[in-house]
């Protein structure tokens, strides 16, 4: 079954476009699935019944996984059936049996009032990427975007004249309202700090990185990361601790 696990990782690469930390997760449940299976001489996937795949729910159980790798565990099981059902190599979708656990929603952590004002306070300087950074940190403070949305915003997202930006990343519409201090921040950066960090490139990127491209979600997080140190925050801030502040 190693072999068929392996062909269906492929095939999620192929069609879904999916992460490489989602591929090694996919692979890495699948096989110890195969391997418990082959520890009950189970080697075919027409082999497996839907009593080995609840015994091998409760043998989860047992090793003191918490319901959220369970639950991981279950969608890639279901979904790896799913794809055996729909190539023939079986004629019965025996996942069907499986439930996940309740997960249970934890409150999102934040950052504390005193750490944000010492991250904002710290890129205060006049150069393009001071502003560019400055006027990031503002708005995802501001208006609590993900930082998916934040690096994806294009210029004519931003509404300066009614103070709102629009987001269109996860297929819906959403408005946010933007406050009167990042839209000052905002307003220098677009005066004095995008065209130079754009490098004559023709685009509608908002925050361009330093080389005029379109910035990615690391980059961001390196450059949170850094403020945060400079200002002498102890321990971690993160960029969903910012927006959910």
């Amino acid at each position: 079954m190693e072999k068929i696990v392996l062909e269906y990782v492929e095939y999620l690469k192929a069609t879904k476009g999916i992460s490489v930390n989602t591929e090694m997760a996919y692979r890495r449940d699948l096989m110890k699935l195969v391997r418990y299976l082959a520890g009950q001489d189970i080697y075919k996937a027409d082999e497996v019944t839907s009593t080995n795949l609840t015994s091998y729910m409760l043998f989860m159980e047992k090793q003191q996984l918490t319901n959220t790798t369970i639950s991981r565990n279950v969608a890639s099981i279901k979904g790896f059936f799913h794809y055996l059902l729909k190539k023939k190599y079986i004629t019965e979708d025996v996942s069907d049996c499986l439930t996940s656990p309740k997960v249970e929603r934890r409150e999102p952590k934040s950052a504390t009032k005193e750490d944000v004002e010492k991250v904002l306070s710290v890129p205060s300087g006049k150069t393009p990427k001071l502003l560019r950074d400055k006027a990031m940190i503002e708005l995802l403070y501001s208006t609590g975007i993900m930082v998916e949305e934040l690096v994806a915003l294009r210029i004519q997202d931003i509404n300066m004249e009614m103070g709102y930006l629009q987001c269109s990343l996860s297929g819906n519409e959403n408005a946010y309202p933007i406050d009167k201090q990042a839209l000052k921040a905002l307003r220098t950066y677009l005066k004095s700090g995008r065209e130079p960090l754009l490098k004559g490139r023709d685009s509608d990127v908002l925050f361009p990185n330093i080389s005029g491209k379109k910035m990615s979600r690391q980059g961001f997080w390196k450059i949170l990361k850094g403020y945060a140190a400079k200002a002498g925050i102890k321990g971690t801030i993160t960029p969903s601790m910012l927006r959910h502040s």
